[in-house]
């Protein structure tokens, strides 16, 4: 018989909070993710978590997500007056389209990404059709380009792709380059659409499917997201049950020194510095963002960097802060914390597209039990 766990709303709360830790300051919003789950709870829908050894070898697997970033206000305000279809009809126009070119059903769908709201997407997706949900996802955090993903590493193909915008258009891509052209046609679209479309793609069997991503990730974020709330009911520092529950590294406390954002080609890009307090006081921590969280530097020299994880935690609530709104604000005390990453992005392929020097910077990767070791 399948073993196939119903998620109560408990639990999937807990998900959206654990998550968050893991988006690295993108991942999409934990209010959208929230918003989603009551709308979904409102409508009686079920989600339906499998593990990924359960799944038919036979058994189609897709990856939805959302792509989009930052734009132009002109091209915000020049797009106001369309009309725009609900999340269930571009959810049916997509996976209609996508049926239509398999030949195929879909049995079930696997995040892209660890992360509250870009996660909660699939997980919404698979409710809202009564398909099962993955138990994993393709990075083990948040990560800003399509490419970023294990599915790349493992040579899983991307094709064919269906992208769906706000006012419902739909494309399908049934042959790309490779996934940066993918990349590229998606940020194409969701500029065009003021910032955001969905994207559902790499349809995969599910014999492929279990060695090409990161296991067990949704019952991780809700094993993180259930010690935060604990350790808040019960009156103990919630930062620490975050690192404990998913081994983690207290890399910087401190207040925030000022923020850059700039919104350009479907991403926010910025910086982040902090002066220390407390026992960091005297010291510095800088990041770089591309949506998420990628490179650090402490007294201007490199400290952690992609592919392994940096978060900014408030400190009395442990909630992940967002590069988006108004999380990170000049005077904001914060603590850092850094994730090692999977196994998978250790490999000669995952070091050539997730780590500095793929942004541009002369920086090589040291992982971070090494850099942690050393202080």
């Amino acid at each position: 018989m399948k073993m196939v766990k119903i998620l109560n709303r408990e639990e999937l709360v807990d998900f959206i909070y654990g998550a968050a830790i893991y988006g690295t300051g993108g991942g999409g919003s934990v209010k959208g993710a929230l918003e989603m789950l009551e709308e979904a709870l409102k409508q009686g829908l079920e989600f339906k978590l499998v593990d990924v050894s359960e799944i038919p070898d036979d058994a189609i697997i897709a990856c939805p997500y959302g792509v989009g970033g930052g734009v132009r206000e002109e091209i915000r305000r020049r797009l106001e007056s369309l009309p725009r279809l609900s999340r269930r009809e571009r959810v049916s126009l997509g996976i209609e389209a996508l049926k239509r070119i398999l030949g195929r059903e879909i049995y079930g769908f696997v995040p892209g990404e660890l992360g509250a709201g870009n996660s909660f997407v699939a997980m919404y997706m698979a409710a809202l059709t009564g398909k099962f949900i993955v138990d994993g996802d393709t990075v083990g955090r948040s990560v800003p380009e399509v490419g970023h993903s294990t599915f790349n590493i493992c040579d899983i193909p991307i094709t064919p792709f269906v992208v769906v915008t706000p006012f419902g258009d739909v494309m399908i891509v049934t042959q790309v380059l490779n996934d940066s052209r993918a990349e590229d046609i998606d940020r194409y679209m969701a500029v065009a659409s003021g910032g955001g479309v969905m994207v559902i793609d790499h349809p995969v069997e599910g014999r492929k499917l279990r060695n090409s991503i990161i296991v067990g990730t949704i019952s991780k974020s809700m094993e993180v997201g259930r010690g935060i709330r604990r350790a808040r009911e019960e009156g103990q520092d919630p930062v620490e049950a975050v690192l404990k529950a998913t081994d983690g590294y207290l890399l910087f406390k401190g207040r925030i020194e000022s923020v850059e954002r700039e919104g350009r080609e479907g991403f926010i890009w910025g910086r982040t510095r902090i002066t220390g307090s407390g026992d960091y006081s005297g010291q510095r921590l800088e990041i770089w963002f591309k949506n998420e969280n990628l490179i650090s530097w402490l007294n201007d020299e490199p400290y952690v960097t992609c592919p392994d994880l940096i978060t900014l935690l408030d400190p009395e609530t442990a909630d992940a802060l967002s590069n988006w709104g108004e999380d990170l604000r000049e005077g904001r005390e914060v603590v850092v914390i850094g994730i090692r990453a999977p196994d998978l992005w250790r490999t000669p392929k995952g070091l050539e597209i997730l780590t500095p020097r793929y942004f541009g910077f002369d920086i090589d990767y040291r992982p971070i039990e090494e850099i942690m070791e050393g202080r």
